[in-house]
């Protein structure tokens, strides 16, 4: 932990499940699905993708950085907040040191960069391009400049070090997170914890007393993966913006499909090398009596990373799921972003009800088990439900 760490400390809302930190909506995924998000937008055709991931993280990680600094601190005390923040959300760490003579500022470890290291090996070239967003709004925050932040050097391309060279002359606005408040009041779960065997708010307080942050290279390595506590903002911003600009050019079905094998992969990857991890075994395992409780359980986790409160309403092993979420940030994010529309927004979300039933009952690899099982999101709160409804069924 950094010497500021205590302005990051996590703030808990138990009933909504949300991870409040440094004043923004933070949701824990893994760099499976942080860096497959970003290749499923960074290689569409027909679009920028690369300025949407740099736009999106310019614009959501601002106030969470503004947050993190006090009346008195100096530029020095700013720049150890924006950096410390950076290392404790689990995305790495990066050094100001050369920031004023040569306009050059460095990292020496990264969450994407072991993200495609893992899931993407054949590619090179850059691939921190939310470093660049969340610079130039540090750099905004520290200093009141608007810069230009541009990753020349990678360390997936072989380099020791990311190398990020400052452009000063920037004529661009700077890009304003335009959320409007949404109020909405979430109609009453009534789950049925008979349905399993799970203690689900046994797994949820372990999961808020875990020491999710980063080490001392700003990494977050648990439950066998590589963790990193994302802004809501981004993630819906990102999707919402690729919506946009594929509907655009007539391809808003292939941005959703993306959209939703980028979940359903994730699911797949980032819960199997849970279900593998000392951290499941000693908290999950002695749960379980069942198959099926296997899915009760992550359930209960995503819940704990603060992707929403949903929760099972039926469910028949190895053949069906019906699933809701009361409160999914990418269903408030529709509507924080947008208006109401004739479409569901929870593309992730519904991406994974069908891999965590492709990883419970499918057998062989990933691949093997990718699209045995369908997923369709029936309501969502985005075109005025009163929940997000997803049924998963058997291919």
């Amino acid at each position: 932990m950094g010497s500021l760490s205590g302005r990051f400390a996590l703030k808990y809302q138990e009933l909504e499940h949300r991870r409040i930190i440094s004043g923004a909506q933070v949701i824990i995924h893994c760099h499976h699905y942080n860096s497959r998000i970003q290749d499923t937008i960074e290689s569409a055709r027909g679009i920028d993708g690369k300025q949407i991931i740099v736009d999106s993280a310019e614009a959501a990680c601002l106030a969470p950085i503004q947050e993190s600094l006090q009346e008195g601190d100096d530029e020095a005390v700013k720049w150890t907040a924006a950096v410390e923040l950076y290392a404790h959300l689990g995305f790495g760490h990066f050094d100001v040191g050369a920031l004023v003579s040569d306009d050059v500022i460095t990292a020496t470890s990264s969450h994407y960069v072991e993200g495609w290291a893992t899931g993407f090996k054949q590619q090179e070239g850059p691939v921190c391009s939310f470093t660049q967003g969340y610079l130039q709004a540090a750099v905004r925050a520290v200093t009141g400049e608007l810069v230009t932040v541009k990753e020349v050097a990678c360390m997936n391309s072989g380099a020791k070090q990311c190398r990020f060279e400052v452009d000063r002359s920037r004529t661009r606005a700077f890009v304003e997170n335009a959320k409007k408040p949404f109020e909405f009041t979430p109609k009453d779960s009534g789950y049925d914890r008979t349905l399993s065997n799970i203690d689900e708010n046994a797994i949820i307080d372990a999961l808020v007393g875990m020491p999710i942050y980063g080490n001392e290279q700003g990494l977050i390595p648990a439950f066998g993966v590589y963790l990193a506590n994302t802004p809501a903002d981004y993630y819906n911003l990102v999707n919402i913006r690729f919506l946009k600009e594929m509907t655009a050019i007539g391809k808003f079905s292939a941005a959703k499909e993306l959209l939703i094998n980028a979940g359903e992969t994730c699911a797949m990857n980032t819960f199997r090398g849970i279900m593998e991890s000392p951290e499941w075994a000693g908290l999950v395992a002695p749960m379980l009596k069942n198959e099926q409780d296997s899915l009760f359980a992550l359930v209960s986790l995503s819940n704990g990373f603060g992707w929403g409160n949903w929760y099972v309403t039926e469910h028949e092993a190895e053949e069906s799921l019906c699933i809701e979420s009361i409160n999914g940030y990418e269903a408030y994010g529709g509507m924080e972003y947008g208006d109401p529309c004739e479409h569901g927004q929870c593309f992730m979300l519904s991406g994974v009800a069908a891999g965590m039933m492709e990883l419970i009952y499918s057998e062989g690899s990933i691949a093997d088990r990718f699209g045995t099982f369908d997923s369709e999101e029936q309501s969502c709160i985005s075109n005025r439900g009163g929940c997000c409804s997803f049924a998963v069924e058997a291919v």
